[in-house]
Protein backbone atom coordinates (compact mmCIF):
# COMPACT_ATOMS: atom_id res chain seq x y z
CA UNK A 1 0.00 0.00 0.00
CA UNK A 2 1.49 3.60 -1.41
CA UNK A 3 1.03 6.23 1.60
CA UNK A 4 -0.48 9.78 0.96
CA UNK A 5 2.91 11.59 2.15
CA UNK A 6 5.01 13.39 -0.85
CA UNK A 7 7.16 9.92 -1.79
CA UNK A 8 4.00 8.03 -2.35
CA UNK A 9 2.66 10.44 -4.70
CA UNK A 10 6.05 10.52 -6.71
CA UNK A 11 5.57 6.21 -6.63
CA UNK A 12 2.25 6.77 -8.19
CA UNK A 13 2.78 9.65 -10.54
CA UNK A 14 5.86 7.27 -12.08
CA UNK A 15 3.65 4.43 -12.54
CA UNK A 16 0.83 6.96 -13.99
CA UNK A 17 3.25 7.95 -16.41
CA UNK A 18 4.69 4.25 -17.20
CA UNK A 19 0.51 4.06 -17.64
CA UNK A 20 0.29 6.76 -19.93
CA UNK A 21 -2.89 9.04 -19.96
CA UNK A 22 -5.45 6.72 -19.09
CA UNK A 23 -9.27 7.81 -18.06
CA UNK A 24 -12.41 5.94 -17.40
CA UNK A 25 -10.59 2.69 -19.30
CA UNK A 26 -9.77 5.15 -22.42
CA UNK A 27 -6.45 6.41 -23.74
CA UNK A 28 -6.46 9.89 -23.91
CA UNK A 29 -4.18 11.56 -27.06
CA UNK A 30 -1.35 13.90 -26.09
CA UNK A 31 1.93 14.06 -24.33
CA UNK A 32 2.41 12.79 -21.17
CA UNK A 33 3.43 15.67 -18.69
CA UNK A 34 6.90 14.69 -16.80
CA UNK A 35 6.29 14.51 -13.46
CA UNK A 36 8.51 17.81 -12.80
CA UNK A 37 6.14 19.96 -14.47
CA UNK A 38 2.98 19.42 -11.96
CA UNK A 39 3.15 20.23 -8.58
CA UNK A 40 3.07 17.74 -6.36
CA UNK A 41 1.10 19.38 -3.38
CA UNK A 42 -1.57 20.56 -6.11
CA UNK A 43 -2.59 17.03 -6.78
CA UNK A 44 -4.65 14.53 -5.66
CA UNK A 45 -5.63 11.10 -6.26
CA UNK A 46 -9.31 10.55 -7.92
CA UNK A 47 -9.69 7.21 -7.69
CA UNK A 48 -12.51 5.25 -8.72
CA UNK A 49 -14.74 6.78 -5.89
CA UNK A 50 -15.09 9.69 -8.61
CA UNK A 51 -16.05 7.85 -11.58
CA UNK A 52 -12.58 8.06 -12.71
CA UNK A 53 -8.69 7.19 -12.04
CA UNK A 54 -5.67 9.53 -12.18
CA UNK A 55 -4.30 12.62 -10.98
CA UNK A 56 -6.69 15.95 -10.65
CA UNK A 57 -5.66 19.41 -9.33
CA UNK A 58 -6.70 19.68 -5.90
CA UNK A 59 -7.10 23.58 -6.27
CA UNK A 60 -7.09 26.55 -8.46
CA UNK A 61 -6.17 26.94 -12.27
CA UNK A 62 -7.45 24.62 -15.45
CA UNK A 63 -6.60 21.39 -15.83
CA UNK A 64 -3.68 21.60 -18.13
CA UNK A 65 -4.60 18.55 -19.95
CA UNK A 66 -8.23 19.59 -20.46
CA UNK A 67 -11.23 18.08 -19.33
CA UNK A 68 -11.57 15.31 -21.08
CA UNK A 69 -8.25 14.33 -19.23
CA UNK A 70 -9.06 15.42 -16.05
CA UNK A 71 -12.43 14.89 -15.25
CA UNK A 72 -13.79 17.10 -11.90
CA UNK A 73 -15.15 15.23 -9.52
CA UNK A 74 -18.88 15.30 -8.68
CA UNK A 75 -19.37 18.50 -5.71
CA UNK A 76 -22.22 16.28 -4.37
CA UNK A 77 -22.53 18.19 -1.45
CA UNK A 78 -21.78 21.89 -2.60
CA UNK A 79 -24.60 21.93 -5.01
CA UNK A 80 -27.81 20.93 -2.45
CA UNK A 81 -28.41 24.45 -1.43
CA UNK A 82 -31.46 25.16 -3.55
CA UNK A 83 -32.81 21.57 -3.98
CA UNK A 84 -33.00 21.40 -0.22
CA UNK A 85 -34.28 24.39 0.45
CA UNK A 86 -37.21 24.19 -1.72
CA UNK A 87 -37.79 20.76 -0.83
CA UNK A 88 -37.27 21.14 2.87
CA UNK A 89 -39.48 24.02 3.40
CA UNK A 90 -42.21 22.40 0.83
CA UNK A 91 -42.00 19.34 3.68
CA UNK A 92 -41.02 21.06 6.70
CA UNK A 93 -43.08 23.78 6.43
CA UNK A 94 -46.07 24.18 3.27
CA UNK A 95 -46.93 20.48 3.47
CA UNK A 96 -48.11 20.82 0.00
CA UNK A 97 -46.94 22.02 -3.38
CA UNK A 98 -45.32 25.37 -2.70
CA UNK A 99 -41.95 24.19 -1.65
CA UNK A 100 -41.07 21.89 -5.02
CA UNK A 101 -41.91 24.93 -7.40
CA UNK A 102 -39.80 27.00 -5.18
CA UNK A 103 -37.17 24.68 -5.29
CA UNK A 104 -36.72 24.04 -8.89
CA UNK A 105 -36.49 27.81 -9.49
CA UNK A 106 -33.80 27.88 -7.50
CA UNK A 107 -32.01 25.26 -9.25
CA UNK A 108 -30.95 27.93 -11.45
CA UNK A 109 -28.63 29.05 -8.62
CA UNK A 110 -27.79 25.73 -7.10
CA UNK A 111 -24.18 25.39 -8.76
CA UNK A 112 -23.08 28.61 -8.04
CA UNK A 113 -21.33 28.47 -5.09
CA UNK A 114 -17.34 29.59 -5.62
CA UNK A 115 -16.06 25.94 -5.92
CA UNK A 116 -17.68 25.93 -9.17
CA UNK A 117 -14.48 28.14 -10.33
CA UNK A 118 -11.92 25.30 -9.60
CA UNK A 119 -13.59 22.70 -10.78
CA UNK A 120 -15.97 23.56 -13.76
CA UNK A 121 -14.15 21.38 -16.32
CA UNK A 122 -16.95 18.72 -16.24
CA UNK A 123 -16.08 15.74 -18.54
CA UNK A 124 -18.50 16.61 -21.56
CA UNK A 125 -17.54 13.07 -22.83
CA UNK A 126 -20.67 11.06 -21.92
CA UNK A 127 -23.28 13.43 -22.60
CA UNK A 128 -22.35 13.81 -26.47
CA UNK A 129 -22.93 11.13 -29.05
CA UNK A 130 -20.78 8.52 -29.99
CA UNK A 131 -19.17 10.43 -32.76
CA UNK A 132 -18.63 13.50 -31.35
CA UNK A 133 -16.81 12.08 -27.99
CA UNK A 134 -14.66 10.33 -30.74
CA UNK A 135 -14.02 13.63 -32.48
CA UNK A 136 -13.11 15.04 -28.86
CA UNK A 137 -10.56 12.22 -28.65
CA UNK A 138 -9.14 12.85 -31.79
CA UNK A 139 -5.87 14.79 -31.91
CA UNK A 140 -6.38 16.19 -34.91
CA UNK A 141 -9.60 17.80 -34.87
CA UNK A 142 -9.05 21.50 -34.25
CA UNK A 143 -10.13 22.98 -31.37
CA UNK A 144 -13.64 25.43 -31.91
CA UNK A 145 -13.09 28.94 -31.49
CA UNK A 146 -12.86 30.44 -27.95
CA UNK A 147 -15.01 32.82 -26.81
CA UNK A 148 -13.68 35.34 -24.01
CA UNK A 149 -16.23 35.62 -21.48
CA UNK A 150 -16.37 38.73 -19.34
CA UNK A 151 -15.99 41.44 -21.92
CA UNK A 152 -19.52 42.72 -21.88
CA UNK A 153 -22.66 41.88 -19.49
CA UNK A 154 -23.91 39.32 -21.98
CA UNK A 155 -20.99 37.78 -22.66
CA UNK A 156 -20.92 35.95 -19.27
CA UNK A 157 -24.03 34.39 -20.20
CA UNK A 158 -22.48 32.92 -23.94
CA UNK A 159 -20.41 29.41 -23.97
CA UNK A 160 -17.11 29.85 -25.23
CA UNK A 161 -17.22 26.63 -26.86
CA UNK A 162 -20.12 26.68 -28.51
CA UNK A 163 -21.36 29.92 -28.37
CA UNK A 164 -24.81 28.65 -27.05
CA UNK A 165 -26.84 30.15 -24.26
CA UNK A 166 -25.21 29.00 -20.64
CA UNK A 167 -24.93 29.86 -17.25
CA UNK A 168 -21.87 28.19 -16.32
CA UNK A 169 -19.81 31.40 -16.21
CA UNK A 170 -22.21 33.79 -14.61
CA UNK A 171 -23.14 31.06 -11.73
CA UNK A 172 -19.32 30.68 -11.18
CA UNK A 173 -18.86 34.02 -10.01
CA UNK A 174 -20.66 32.80 -6.45
CA UNK A 175 -21.74 36.17 -3.81
CA UNK A 176 -25.77 37.08 -4.30
CA UNK A 177 -27.20 35.63 -6.95
CA UNK A 178 -31.59 36.35 -7.47
CA UNK A 179 -33.37 33.63 -9.08
CA UNK A 180 -36.90 34.47 -10.51
CA UNK A 181 -39.63 31.48 -8.69
CA UNK A 182 -42.42 30.11 -11.41
CA UNK A 183 -45.12 27.91 -9.83
CA UNK A 184 -47.00 26.08 -12.34
CA UNK A 185 -48.58 23.24 -9.88
CA UNK A 186 -52.57 23.33 -10.28
CA UNK A 187 -53.35 22.59 -6.96
CA UNK A 188 -52.55 26.17 -6.25
CA UNK A 189 -53.06 27.75 -9.28
CA UNK A 190 -49.80 28.80 -10.38
CA UNK A 191 -47.94 31.47 -8.67
CA UNK A 192 -44.37 33.62 -8.62
CA UNK A 193 -41.94 34.50 -6.18
CA UNK A 194 -38.16 35.49 -5.70
CA UNK A 195 -35.41 34.45 -4.27
CA UNK A 196 -31.58 35.92 -2.93
CA UNK A 197 -29.49 33.03 -2.87
CA UNK A 198 -25.76 34.68 -0.64
CA UNK A 199 -22.92 32.28 -0.83
CA UNK A 200 -19.22 32.22 0.66
CA UNK A 201 -16.51 29.74 0.31
CA UNK A 202 -13.51 28.32 2.77
CA UNK A 203 -10.44 29.36 0.35
CA UNK A 204 -8.64 26.27 1.84
CA UNK A 205 -11.46 24.32 1.56
CA UNK A 206 -13.11 25.20 -1.96
CA UNK A 207 -15.80 22.32 -1.96
CA UNK A 208 -17.08 23.63 1.52
CA UNK A 209 -19.63 26.35 1.01
CA UNK A 210 -21.99 28.25 3.37
CA UNK A 211 -25.29 29.22 1.56
CA UNK A 212 -27.99 31.42 3.30
CA UNK A 213 -31.10 31.80 0.82
CA UNK A 214 -33.84 33.95 1.53
CA UNK A 215 -37.09 33.54 -0.64
CA UNK A 216 -40.73 34.50 -1.00
CA UNK A 217 -44.08 33.51 -2.76
CA UNK A 218 -47.22 34.03 -3.67
CA UNK A 219 -50.12 31.37 -5.42
CA UNK A 220 -52.79 31.99 -7.74
CA UNK A 221 -55.18 30.29 -4.79
CA UNK A 222 -54.17 32.73 -2.03
CA UNK A 223 -51.44 30.84 -0.35
CA UNK A 224 -48.06 32.99 0.41
CA UNK A 225 -44.78 32.84 2.76
CA UNK A 226 -41.70 33.53 3.48
CA UNK A 227 -38.43 31.40 4.56
CA UNK A 228 -34.79 31.36 5.11
CA UNK A 229 -32.28 28.88 4.64
CA UNK A 230 -28.61 28.09 5.36
CA UNK A 231 -26.18 25.17 5.48
CA UNK A 232 -22.45 24.24 5.50
CA UNK A 233 -19.79 22.47 7.31
CA UNK A 234 -17.75 21.91 10.10
CA UNK A 235 -15.40 19.16 11.76
CA UNK A 236 -13.51 19.75 8.68
CA UNK A 237 -16.15 19.15 6.30
CA UNK A 238 -17.74 15.79 8.10
CA UNK A 239 -20.60 17.18 9.27
CA UNK A 240 -23.06 19.03 6.83
CA UNK A 241 -25.75 21.63 8.71
CA UNK A 242 -29.32 22.44 7.37
CA UNK A 243 -31.71 24.64 9.28
CA UNK A 244 -34.57 26.62 7.51
CA UNK A 245 -37.38 28.67 8.89
CA UNK A 246 -40.52 29.67 7.59
CA UNK A 247 -44.02 31.45 7.86
CA UNK A 248 -46.93 32.31 5.33
CA UNK A 249 -50.29 30.59 5.12
CA UNK A 250 -51.11 27.39 2.30
CA UNK A 251 -54.30 26.70 0.93
CA UNK A 252 -55.14 23.12 -0.27
CA UNK A 253 -57.97 20.78 -1.08
CA UNK A 254 -57.94 17.82 0.70
CA UNK A 255 -60.06 14.58 -0.59
CA UNK A 256 -61.83 12.37 2.18
CA UNK A 257 -63.55 9.63 1.74
CA UNK A 258 -67.32 11.16 2.12
CA UNK A 259 -66.26 14.57 -0.02
CA UNK A 260 -64.50 12.59 -3.93
CA UNK A 261 -64.95 16.38 -5.01
CA UNK A 262 -62.68 18.15 -2.55
CA UNK A 263 -62.49 19.99 0.47
CA UNK A 264 -60.72 23.21 0.80
CA UNK A 265 -58.64 24.37 3.83
CA UNK A 266 -56.06 26.53 4.72
CA UNK A 267 -52.92 26.36 7.49
CA UNK A 268 -51.66 29.67 8.73
CA UNK A 269 -47.94 29.31 10.08
CA UNK A 270 -47.02 31.20 12.52
CA UNK A 271 -43.07 29.43 12.16
CA UNK A 272 -41.54 26.17 10.68
CA UNK A 273 -38.64 25.09 12.02
CA UNK A 274 -36.74 22.38 10.56
CA UNK A 275 -33.28 21.08 9.89
CA UNK A 276 -30.36 18.38 10.15
CA UNK A 277 -27.07 17.23 10.71
CA UNK A 278 -25.29 14.69 8.86
CA UNK A 279 -21.95 12.83 9.73
CA UNK A 280 -20.20 11.88 6.58
CA UNK A 281 -18.71 8.44 7.08
CA UNK A 282 -14.88 7.52 6.17
CA UNK A 283 -16.88 6.46 2.47
CA UNK A 284 -18.43 9.88 1.89
CA UNK A 285 -21.09 7.98 0.45
CA UNK A 286 -22.42 6.77 3.79
CA UNK A 287 -23.87 9.09 6.03
CA UNK A 288 -26.47 9.62 8.98
CA UNK A 289 -27.61 12.00 11.50
CA UNK A 290 -30.33 13.21 14.03
CA UNK A 291 -33.22 15.54 12.29
CA UNK A 292 -35.54 18.00 13.80
CA UNK A 293 -38.97 20.13 12.72
CA UNK A 294 -40.76 21.86 14.86
CA UNK A 295 -43.84 24.19 13.72
CA UNK A 296 -47.09 26.49 14.77
CA UNK A 297 -50.13 26.78 12.92
CA UNK A 298 -53.56 27.28 12.85
CA UNK A 299 -55.71 25.49 10.74
CA UNK A 300 -58.83 26.83 9.09
CA UNK A 301 -62.07 25.01 7.39
CA UNK A 302 -65.16 26.94 6.88
CA UNK A 303 -67.29 24.52 5.65
CA UNK A 304 -70.07 23.23 8.14
CA UNK A 305 -72.05 20.00 8.19
CA UNK A 306 -68.72 17.61 8.02
CA UNK A 307 -68.19 14.67 9.97
CA UNK A 308 -66.99 15.29 13.55
CA UNK A 309 -63.31 13.06 13.04
CA UNK A 310 -62.32 15.27 10.01
CA UNK A 311 -63.58 18.68 11.08
CA UNK A 312 -62.28 18.31 14.21
CA UNK A 313 -58.63 18.39 13.20
CA UNK A 314 -59.19 22.13 12.33
CA UNK A 315 -59.80 25.52 13.57
CA UNK A 316 -57.88 25.37 16.27
CA UNK A 317 -53.61 26.39 16.81
CA UNK A 318 -51.49 23.54 16.82
CA UNK A 319 -47.58 22.63 18.14
CA UNK A 320 -45.94 19.82 16.52
CA UNK A 321 -42.30 18.92 18.51
CA UNK A 322 -40.12 16.19 16.26
CA UNK A 323 -36.45 14.62 16.37
CA UNK A 324 -35.76 11.74 14.18
CA UNK A 325 -32.85 10.34 11.96
CA UNK A 326 -31.75 9.73 8.96
CA UNK A 327 -29.56 7.18 7.03
CA UNK A 328 -28.46 8.10 3.69
CA UNK A 329 -26.27 6.67 0.66
CA UNK A 330 -25.27 9.25 -2.53
CA UNK A 331 -23.26 8.31 -5.47
CA UNK A 332 -24.63 10.26 -8.28
CA UNK A 333 -22.40 11.77 -10.31
CA UNK A 334 -24.35 14.78 -10.83
CA UNK A 335 -27.18 16.29 -8.02
CA UNK A 336 -28.46 18.50 -10.45
CA UNK A 337 -28.93 16.37 -13.58
CA UNK A 338 -27.42 12.92 -12.71
CA UNK A 339 -26.86 10.50 -15.29
CA UNK A 340 -25.34 8.00 -12.99
CA UNK A 341 -25.32 6.72 -9.55
CA UNK A 342 -28.01 6.05 -6.45
CA UNK A 343 -29.48 8.42 -4.17
CA UNK A 344 -31.03 6.56 -1.23
CA UNK A 345 -32.07 7.09 2.06
CA UNK A 346 -34.30 6.02 5.69
CA UNK A 347 -35.89 8.62 7.70
CA UNK A 348 -38.37 8.66 10.43
CA UNK A 349 -39.48 11.55 12.87
CA UNK A 350 -41.26 11.10 16.11
CA UNK A 351 -43.42 13.89 17.38
CA UNK A 352 -43.79 13.70 21.12
CA UNK A 353 -44.98 15.73 23.82
CA UNK A 354 -41.61 15.73 25.11
CA UNK A 355 -40.68 18.00 22.62
CA UNK A 356 -43.47 20.07 22.87
CA UNK A 357 -45.77 18.54 19.98
CA UNK A 358 -49.72 18.64 20.91
CA UNK A 359 -49.85 15.36 19.10
CA UNK A 360 -47.62 12.12 19.47
CA UNK A 361 -47.34 10.37 15.94
CA UNK A 362 -44.23 9.57 13.39
CA UNK A 363 -43.95 10.03 9.84
CA UNK A 364 -41.58 7.83 8.06
CA UNK A 365 -39.84 7.99 4.71
CA UNK A 366 -37.95 5.05 2.68
CA UNK A 367 -36.62 6.43 -1.08
CA UNK A 368 -34.41 5.35 -3.80
CA UNK A 369 -33.11 7.08 -7.17
CA UNK A 370 -31.16 5.02 -9.33
CA UNK A 371 -29.81 6.14 -13.12
CA UNK A 372 -27.62 4.69 -15.41
CA UNK A 373 -26.74 4.63 -19.17
CA UNK A 374 -27.89 2.00 -21.71
CA UNK A 375 -25.61 3.50 -24.65
CA UNK A 376 -23.84 6.51 -24.80
CA UNK A 377 -27.06 8.40 -25.56
CA UNK A 378 -29.43 6.96 -23.84
CA UNK A 379 -29.77 6.93 -20.07
CA UNK A 380 -32.35 5.96 -17.42
CA UNK A 381 -33.65 6.79 -14.11
CA UNK A 382 -36.01 4.96 -11.32
CA UNK A 383 -37.83 6.07 -7.95
CA UNK A 384 -39.07 4.45 -5.65
CA UNK A 385 -40.75 6.60 -2.93
CA UNK A 386 -42.17 4.53 0.20
CA UNK A 387 -43.80 7.09 3.03
CA UNK A 388 -46.20 6.22 5.98
CA UNK A 389 -47.17 7.98 9.06
CA UNK A 390 -49.14 6.44 12.30
CA UNK A 391 -49.86 7.44 15.48
CA UNK A 392 -52.60 10.81 16.42
CA UNK A 393 -51.63 12.77 13.23
CA UNK A 394 -53.43 15.36 11.65
CA UNK A 395 -55.23 14.52 8.69
CA UNK A 396 -53.55 17.42 6.52
CA UNK A 397 -50.15 16.05 7.41
CA UNK A 398 -50.63 12.62 5.65
CA UNK A 399 -48.63 11.69 2.70
CA UNK A 400 -49.39 11.64 -0.73
CA UNK A 401 -49.29 10.20 -4.07
CA UNK A 402 -45.84 11.90 -5.60
CA UNK A 403 -46.12 11.64 -9.51
CA UNK A 404 -45.96 13.73 -12.09
CA UNK A 405 -49.04 14.51 -14.14
CA UNK A 406 -50.71 13.78 -10.03
CA UNK A 407 -52.26 17.23 -8.54
CA UNK A 408 -49.91 17.47 -5.81
CA UNK A 409 -51.61 15.76 -2.23
CA UNK A 410 -55.16 14.31 -4.41
CA UNK A 411 -54.31 10.92 -3.11
CA UNK A 412 -53.53 10.99 0.22
CA UNK A 413 -53.13 8.15 3.00
CA UNK A 414 -51.56 6.53 6.24
CA UNK A 415 -49.43 4.88 3.57
CA UNK A 416 -48.34 5.57 -0.01
CA UNK A 417 -46.07 4.68 -2.65
CA UNK A 418 -45.17 6.36 -5.81
CA UNK A 419 -42.60 4.86 -8.64
CA UNK A 420 -41.44 5.84 -12.01
CA UNK A 421 -39.09 5.20 -14.54
CA UNK A 422 -37.75 7.76 -16.71
CA UNK A 423 -35.44 7.49 -20.10
CA UNK A 424 -33.83 10.23 -22.11
CA UNK A 425 -32.53 10.37 -25.27
CA UNK A 426 -29.04 13.07 -25.76
CA UNK A 427 -30.15 14.63 -29.25
CA UNK A 428 -26.96 16.22 -28.81
CA UNK A 429 -24.83 18.22 -26.22
CA UNK A 430 -27.28 20.71 -25.55
CA UNK A 431 -30.48 18.98 -26.39
CA UNK A 432 -32.19 15.97 -24.92
CA UNK A 433 -36.05 14.59 -25.41
CA UNK A 434 -37.28 12.33 -22.36
CA UNK A 435 -40.42 10.13 -21.70
CA UNK A 436 -41.39 9.15 -17.86
CA UNK A 437 -44.50 6.56 -16.44
CA UNK A 438 -45.03 6.66 -12.72
CA UNK A 439 -47.34 4.28 -10.55
CA UNK A 440 -49.05 5.13 -7.57
CA UNK A 441 -51.58 3.90 -4.64
CA UNK A 442 -52.56 4.53 -1.26
CA UNK A 443 -53.94 2.43 1.94
CA UNK A 444 -56.31 4.36 3.75
CA UNK A 445 -55.00 2.62 7.22
CA UNK A 446 -57.24 2.13 10.40
CA UNK A 447 -58.67 5.71 10.13
CA UNK A 448 -60.55 5.18 7.27
CA UNK A 449 -60.29 9.34 6.57
CA UNK A 450 -59.12 8.76 3.17
CA UNK A 451 -59.97 5.92 0.77
CA UNK A 452 -57.81 3.14 -0.55
CA UNK A 453 -56.81 5.13 -4.28
CA UNK A 454 -56.25 1.73 -5.84
CA UNK A 455 -53.64 2.18 -8.77
CA UNK A 456 -52.96 5.50 -9.99
CA UNK A 457 -50.98 5.80 -13.18
CA UNK A 458 -49.59 9.09 -15.15
CA UNK A 459 -46.84 9.36 -17.71
CA UNK A 460 -45.46 12.28 -20.29
CA UNK A 461 -42.75 13.91 -21.93
CA UNK A 462 -40.60 16.23 -22.08
CA UNK A 463 -37.31 18.07 -23.74
CA UNK A 464 -34.13 19.56 -21.92
CA UNK A 465 -31.68 22.28 -22.84
CA UNK A 466 -27.98 22.46 -21.30
CA UNK A 467 -28.21 25.48 -19.42
CA UNK A 468 -24.86 25.07 -17.91
CA UNK A 469 -22.67 22.96 -19.76
CA UNK A 470 -19.50 23.05 -16.74
CA UNK A 471 -22.09 21.51 -14.84
CA UNK A 472 -24.76 19.60 -15.95
CA UNK A 473 -27.29 21.49 -15.62
CA UNK A 474 -30.44 20.93 -18.00
CA UNK A 475 -33.32 23.09 -17.40
CA UNK A 476 -36.62 22.44 -19.66
CA UNK A 477 -40.55 21.87 -20.11
CA UNK A 478 -42.39 18.52 -19.27
CA UNK A 479 -46.58 17.41 -20.11
CA UNK A 480 -47.56 15.07 -18.27
CA UNK A 481 -51.00 13.07 -18.08
CA UNK A 482 -52.69 11.53 -15.17
CA UNK A 483 -56.44 10.88 -13.69
CA UNK A 484 -57.29 14.64 -13.78
CA UNK A 485 -56.14 15.77 -17.22
CA UNK A 486 -52.66 17.58 -18.74
CA UNK A 487 -50.59 18.86 -16.30
CA UNK A 488 -47.17 21.44 -17.14
CA UNK A 489 -44.57 21.24 -15.79
CA UNK A 490 -41.34 23.99 -15.98
CA UNK A 491 -38.20 21.86 -14.43
CA UNK A 492 -34.71 23.03 -13.28
CA UNK A 493 -32.20 20.30 -12.89
CA UNK A 494 -33.83 16.77 -12.42
CA UNK A 495 -37.90 16.34 -11.86
CA UNK A 496 -36.89 14.70 -8.72
CA UNK A 497 -34.01 16.98 -7.12
CA UNK A 498 -37.02 18.04 -5.19
CA UNK A 499 -37.30 14.57 -2.72
CA UNK A 500 -33.60 14.10 -3.84
CA UNK A 501 -30.78 14.76 -1.71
Amino acid sequence: MIGWGEPGIRMMAARWQAWGKRWNGRKVPGRVRSAPERPWRSLRWTGDRYGGSGFKRRVGGDCPDGPEVCPAPSLRRDRRLFVESGYQMHKGICGGPVGPALAGALGLAAAASPSFAQEAAVSEAPLASGAEAQAQATPSTPAPTSHTPGKGFFDRFIDETDHGLDLSNFLAKGGFIPVPIIITEPAVDGGFGLAAAFLSVDPDHPRQVTKHVIGAFKTGNGSDGIGYFQSGFAFDGRLNYRVGVGHGKVTLDSYPAFAPSGVEYTNHYDYGIFGSALWHFGDERFSAGPLFDFRKLKSQLDIPGLPEDFANQFNHTLHTGALGLGFHFDSRDNTLTPTRGTNAFVEGKFNRGTFGSDRNYETYNVETYSFDRLTPNLRFGLKFELKAIRGDFPVFFAPAIDLRGVQAMRYQGMTTVSSEVETTWQLSPRWSILAFGGFGATDAGSKRLYKDSGAVWAGGGGIRYRLARKLGFDAGIDVAYGPGGAVFYLQFGHAWSLTMD
